[in-house]
């Protein structure tokens, strides 16, 4: 019978990157088991120790491992909507320069609002905001209110369309012009991301991105600059008004 964590990702199970080496993913393993006292003799709970130990039993063998990885590109592919026979290499983040006048800036769909665009109109097609960033004006509220708003704001961000489930980050700063986001998910500069959170709906640029060791895993952490932007009135204090 399948269970809600048939899909489990084993390297997230292990907090490893997909990328890491046999000797971090046999010493990940003893940690989580060991150190962290997952080991049912050590008092763990069975059910965790049989994944983690399912984990680490295809990721410690090349042969296993490789299969794995290629399992995990055609679910990616799949989830997607992108055909088998998609290239393996990683895509170019470059895009072509669009017209936020003319057409949605992450799913590319046209649009007849051109320039007056309502800060609250979103895109048929992928629901991103369509009003430029650059038309929100800042007033004085505006930055109180922001700097009322924690710095660490769960958000989903998706990196293209369509895309069945965002992806989990938070943030690590925020300002009326962009933010800075961790995740576990790989980011690479100049991609093009749509952003959902309690505090703004965005479609940002990826300006700058670096890896850092956060615990056990890797972490994504990036900067992003707004292309559109939409407030989202939820939390106290963060307004959207023009001034």
């Amino acid at each position: 019978m399948a269970t809600q964590d048939d899909n489990r990702d084993y390297y997230e199970v292990l907090h490893v990157r997909r990328d890491a080496p046999t000797e971090i993913i046999r010493g990940s393993y003893r940690t989580l088991m060991q150190r962290l006292k997952n080991h049912p003799d050590l008092g763990g709970d069975p059910a965790i120790a049989a994944r983690i130990n399912e984990a680490y039993a295809v990721l410690k063998n090349p042969e296993r491992r490789a299969a794995y990885d290629a399992r995990l590109d055609l679910v990616a592919q799949i989830a997607a909507g992108m055909p088998e026979q998609a290239e393996e290499a990683a895509p170019n983040p470059e895009r072509r320069i669009l017209d936020p006048n003319r057409e949605c800036v992450f799913c590319e769909t046209p649009h007849e609002h051109g320039q007056v665009v309502e800060e609250s109109t979103g895109c048929t097609t992928c629901g991103s905001p369509l009003s430029a960033a650059i038309d929100h004006q800042i007033g004085s509220d505006d930055k109180r209110a922001i700097d009322r708003v924690g710095k660490k704001q769960k958000i989903m961000f998706y990196t293209h369309w369509p895309q069945r489930r965002g992806f989990a980050g938070h943030t690590e700063d925020i300002s009326l012009n962009g933010l800075r986001l961790a995740t576990r998910r790989d980011l690479m500069e100049g991609q093009r991301i749509k952003i959902v959170s309690n505090v703004v709906e965005a479609v940002g640029h990826v300006t700058h991105c670096m890896q850092e060791r956060r615990g056990w895993a890797m972490h994504s952490i990036a900067g992003v600059s707004f292309i559109t932007l939409r407030f989202v009135n939820s939390v106290g204090g963060f307004v959207s008004d023009r001034v």
